[in-house]
């Protein structure tokens, strides 16, 4: 059966997110889920929870800011270009936010053990920090029943529903990354209980898919929804199509940094704009084709590698006996006459 999954950005967010769920936070520094995030914003969902690993360029942030995240479990984040996730810190301080810290290999073993099906997993660390101390949700230290001591084991940490940027997908919800993503997009999306709404860059023909296997993260059965977004990252990076927008994301940063501006910046570059395509136009008219050609990759780098993924067909085995010995079939003769003698 040929499902097509393919849907647009807002019916996909009113359809598979809502209040109060648990949602895996895509991208590691690039990649990250903007296009999703404004959506979320636009419908105004409340109340969810947030894991990631590490995240960059604000959305997160932004998401806070505009009071959809109640909870985050998270290692890293950060607007990189103005320094600090003013909104989340705001938030946090003023108890409008739950925040459970945790080491960068801790966020990515809890994934791990999601992805695996485990209830939690040990890892090395933690034990003498105070992550321990403020983390007792996600953080306990057990004796080694191999008796090699005390060890800290984190958690699972499964969502509700993922959500990604990727490069391409096909229509049956087949996700193909590759380059700089981090290993905790296939770990957050595979360890989800519904499933994962992907945003990419192109759309493929699920042949091309099946032809390169080892480059899809998120194969088609853990797909809720694919969503055909050209700059779905922006201004964060997706390797091969376009640079992180630095100048952009400092130009957000500064709104986020000030609780009585972050508004008017919301409301012009998230409420203000129906979808994604409005954004990019309404990015261009203020500040310039120019600026998104800077982000084109000027140097290619493929491969130079030739793989080929071809296998042999067992038929060719069909009509040839079964290789044997004298003394091989002497030996398996004397124990066939034993157990007829029996």
């Amino acid at each position: 059966m040929d499902l097509d999954k393919r849907m647009t950005l807002k019916d996909a967010v009113a359809k598979f997110i809502h209040d109060g769920d648990t949602v895996y936070y895509g991208g590691f520094q690039i990649m990250v889920p903007m296009a999703i995030t404004h959506e979320i914003i636009r419908q105004k969902k409340r109340n969810l929870t947030t894991i990631e690993s590490s995240t960059d360029v604000g959305g997160l942030d932004i998401m806070v800011g505009a009071g959809c995240v109640s909870e985050i479990h998270t290692a890293w984040i950060m607007n990189w270009y103005v320094k600090a996730p003013y909104a989340i810190r705001r938030a946090f301080n003023e108890g409008k936010l739950k925040r459970y810290d945790i080491s960068n290999f801790g966020a990515t073993s809890a994934m791990m053990a999601g992805f695996l099906g485990i209830p939690f997993i040990p890892i090395r660390g933690n034990i003498g920090t105070d992550m321990l101390k403020y983390n007792p949700m996600d953080l306990k230290v057990i004796e080694d029943p191999f008796g090699t001591g005390k060890i800290t084991v984190v958690r699972a940490w499964r969502a509700d529903v993922a959500i990604i940027h990727a490069q391409k997908a096909d229509r049956l919800g087949n996700v193909v990354s590759y380059g700089t993503r981090g290993v905790t997009d296939e770990f957050g999306a595979m360890g989800s209980k519904r499933g994962v709404i992907v945003t990419a860059e192109e759309i493929i023909e699920p042949e091309v898919t099946r032809s390169d296997p080892d480059r899809t993260i998120v194969p088609y059965y853990k797909t809720l929804a694919v969503v055909h977004c050209p700059y779905g990252a922006h201004p964060s990076a997706c390797r091969g199509y376009y640079g992180l927008d630095i100048r952009f994301s400092q130009y957000q940063g500064r709104y986020e940094r000030y609780a009585d501006l972050l508004p008017a910046f919301l409301d012009e570059w998230v409420y203000g704009c129906k979808d994604q395509a409005a954004y990019i136009e309404k990015y261009k008219s203020k500040f310039g084709q120019e600026g998104l050609d800077r982000l084109k990759p000027k140097l290619g780098f493929k491969p130079k590698m030739d793989v080929d993924y071809g296998y042999h067909d067992p038929v060719c085995w069909k009509g040839v006996p079964m290789y044997t010995d004298d003394r091989l079939k002497a030996y398996e003769d004397a124990i066939a006459a034993k157990k007829g003698g029996k």
